[in-house]
């Protein structure tokens, strides 16, 4: 595991990348967004976890650009007013993310179908943006404890396969918030699923984690058989 050094516009950040586990497993780059007030390395067992159901996979814990307003950690943006007052800087999070990821693409050489975004909380609703901002940015997102930081545009399309997960039990982001996702990136033409975890709260655990590796295996296997055959070659 390693720490790199990034330069952004509110100084220093950071993330952890995670070397493949194996050579012969089939690539792809794994991207982790954490929650607010948390940081890479609180996240790594998450990711970790992740990592040992795809082992060909690169991982990279990205940081939250804000300090965190009570000191400890870092945020994706102010969380602070109501959700209107956060649009913007939803926004703003969600654009340097895409720049942050496309980098991340262009030095593992993992293209965006080979891409997942992973995010919880604070970071599942930046991942979620960022799709919305750039609809080619990955294949696959995986968002635990998500809203939408607005609704869909009714001339909104979004092509990647989405994966919901929340806890019933939440209190810090409603099970409400995931049913309304739900339904508007369905609307929006995304392939979109919803798990509720009954007993599970504001947080991720194994079985969060088996759900989500297990959702992106599917859609894995799913996309491969619906590729068309090759064509055979004429002796």
């Amino acid at each position: 595991m390693t720490v790199a050094p990034q330069s952004g516009q509110t100084g220093e950040q950071l993330w952890l990348e995670l070397p493949a586990l194996s050579a012969s497993a089939p690539g792809r780059l794994l991207v982790f967004l954490h929650g607010a007030g948390s940081r890479p390395e609180d996240f790594a067992p998450v990711a970790i976890a992740w990592q040992l159901k795809f082992p060909g996979a690169v991982g990279a814990i990205l940081q939250g650009p804000l300090p965190a307003a009570g000191g400890r950690g870092y945020d994706w943006f102010d969380g602070s007013g109501v959700a209107a007052d956060r649009v913007s800087r939803v926004d703003r999070a969600a654009h340097d993310t895409v720049a942050r990821v496309r980098a991340l693409q262009q030095a593992t050489g993992f293209g965006p179908q080979r891409t997942v975004l992973v995010g919880f909380s604070q970071g599942s609703t930046v991942a979620l943006q960022a799709l919305r901002a750039d609809p080619g940015l990955a294949d696959i997102v995986v968002a635990y404890a998500s809203r939408l930081s607005c609704p869909i545009r009714p001339d909104e399309r979004i092509a990647a396969s989405i994966h919901l997960i929340h806890g019933e039990l939440d209190t810090i982001v409603p099970l409400v918030h995931a049913r309304q996702a739900l339904r508007g990136l369905r609307a929006a033409g995304a392939e979109v699923t919803l798990d509720v975890g009954i007993e599970d709260a504001h947080s991720i655990g194994q079985e969060g984690v088996i759900t989500g590796t297990s959702r992106v295996m599917q859609t894995i296997f799913r996309h491969r058989r619906a590729r068309p055959a090759a064509a055979p070659r004429l002796h």
